[in-house]
């Protein structure tokens, strides 16, 4: 979601480069994060590929759950709506254009491949919805998502690759489930703030949440996954080892979630 009014001048091939350039900028971002050997761009490209085509059962799902289970008018209702009607499914289809194809593939070699893989999907899912928002609200709309968006979508698919690969090389399925849970209750969390604050208060907003979720969560991801690299000069680092974010039970993630839920509690009990 996200979008703010067209102002019906703006030439339809600039849309649509705006609407596809921040994908271009994380792609090779995220790519280069990678420092010890890069992910397959074939595999890239065929992840990319599934996360787009996810679009479309993501659209199927929301607007039959729209219909059945509207939007409600209280703060809690409308995070459940995000929650159970577009998140699951959203972020459910992402983890599965990974799943289907990537997770098993012979070049998925390593933790770091999941988080590369895991926003490769989601920007494919990102920019497909970006193209369509961007087209129908025009530039100032191009701009916040570019910002926004497109960079939050990323950053879900990270934290499911992540634990995806974690899952893999640890042996331990369960924890890609972890993943994708942290990930959904983020995206409702998103998608609950830029529905509830004023328009300019709701950007600054996210955009610190944008921030915060990178330096916080997907960074030190990154640096887990590098630590983890059997290309890693000098060995990798244990798998077994516990994350150092996780020593207390929770991942960063994990915190931003629950640091969410007591102030929404708070809110509630203020009868807001």
């Amino acid at each position: 979601m996200l979008a703010v009014s067209a102002d019906g001048a703006t030439p339809l091939s600039l849309l649509l480069v705006l609407a596809v350039a921040p994908t271009i900028f994380l792609l090779w971002f995220f790519y280069n994060q990678d420092r010890y050997r890069h992910e397959s761009k074939k595999l890239m490209a065929i992840t990319f590929l599934l996360g787009a085509l996810m679009t479309f059962p993501a659209a199927i799902l929301e607007l039959s759950a729209k219909s059945l289970f509207p939007e409600g008018n209280t703060l809690f209702a409308v995070f459940l709506f995000y929650l159970l009607e577009v998140a699951v499914f959203e972020e459910g289809l992402k983890f599965f254009a990974v799943r289907i194809y990537a997770y098993n593939s012979k070049m998925f070699v390593e933790p770091m491949d999941g988080l590369i893989l895991g926003v490769t999907a989601a920007l494919g899912f990102a920019t497909v919805e970006n193209i369509l928002y961007v087209l129908q609200f025009g530039l100032a709309t191009a701009i916040v998502r570019a910002i926004i968006s497109v960079p939050s979508h990323a950053l879900y698919g990270a934290i499911i690759g992540f634990y995806l690969g974690e899952a893999k090389f640890r042996r331990r399925p369960l924890l890609a489930l972890r993943g994708l849970v942290a990930a959904i209750f983020l995206h409702a969390i998103f998608d609950t703030t830029a529905t509830v604050l004023p328009s300019v208060i709701g950007i600054i907003v996210l955009i610190a949440f944008v921030l915060v979720l990178y330096y916080r969560v997907v960074k030190g991801e990154i640096q887990e996954a590098e630590e983890e690299s059997p290309f890693r000069p000098g060995g990798r680092r244990a798998l077994g080892d516990q994350v150092k974010s996780q020593k207390k039970g929770f991942s960063s993630a994990e915190w931003l979630i629950l640091d969410f839920a007591q102030t929404r509690q708070k809110t509630t009990s203020a009868g807001l």
